[in-house]
């Protein structure tokens, strides 16, 4: 079921329609690399996606066009705890703690 896009409303099967989530990109890049990505985060982040089998926000399993993510469980800190999120529950949990 289509739901509507974060950014324009339109019907998308995503969190943000292609044209909208490649301008949030963009925007979210404009400075370059991402500093507080910084140190083993990739790897911590690759192995969390690899092992998901359950969103730890909303509990459920893998959603075929909803993506895994690994998510901060406290966001902000760098060398938190990352835990596998669907992209879509972690968009709209945000900065949320």
């Amino acid at each position: 079921m289509k739901k509507p896009c974060l950014d324009c409303g339109r019907p998308s099967d995503v969190a943000r329609c292609y044209t909208c989530q490649q301008q949030h990109e963009l925007r979210r890049y404009a400075n370059g690399k991402r500093d507080h990505y910084a140190g083993d985060y990739r790897k911590r982040a690759a192995q969390v996606r690899a092992t998901a089998w359950r969103c730890w926000i909303c509990g459920g399993r893998e959603r075929p066009g909803d993506p895994w993510q690994a998510d901060h469980v406290d966001p902000g800190n760098p060398q938190s705890e990352l835990r596998a999120a669907h992209r879509s529950c972690n968009i709209r949990r945000s900065n949320q703690k």
